[in-house]
């Protein structure tokens, strides 16, 4: 359909729903926390290319087809953003082919780390 996987407007960056579909358009693993790993190592090399980096990610959209799995997503999901608690949503849902499990698009702002400030209120 032709997309791009992210645009950069000004300080802002948009990374498109991001699975983890390689490039020969197999899925690169079976279970949700490696397809997680590779979505946002992903993220991660789109970031770079239009000048971001993981720690200005501000917001993720995270699609799971099944809840059941969040747990082992929010293990990988933590493992690389630790302390930067991106907002975040995350919803069941179909994604486009059965052997993806996880799809994530991700909002950064291209501003010091020092400018953010974060509410943990539940």
């Amino acid at each position: 359909m032709g997309y791009s996987r992210g645009i950069r407007v000004g300080n802002q960056i948009f990374v498109a729903g991001t699975t983890a579909i390689d490039a020969n358009g197999k899925a690169c693993a079976e279970d949700v926390g490696a397809q997680t790993d590779y979505v946002i190592r992903k993220i991660q090399a789109t970031l770079r290319q239009l000048g971001g980096e993981l720690h200005h990610v501000v917001s993720t959209v995270t699609h799971l087809t099944d809840l059941s799995y969040f747990d082992d997503y929010a293990r990988m999901f933590q493992k690389y953003f630790g302390d930067i608690t991106p907002v975040n949503t995350t919803v069941q849902a179909p994604l486009l082919r059965p052997d993806l499990l996880v799809e994530i698009t991700a909002t950064a702002v291209l501003v010091q780390s020092s400018d953010f400030t974060s509410s943990s209120t539940s």
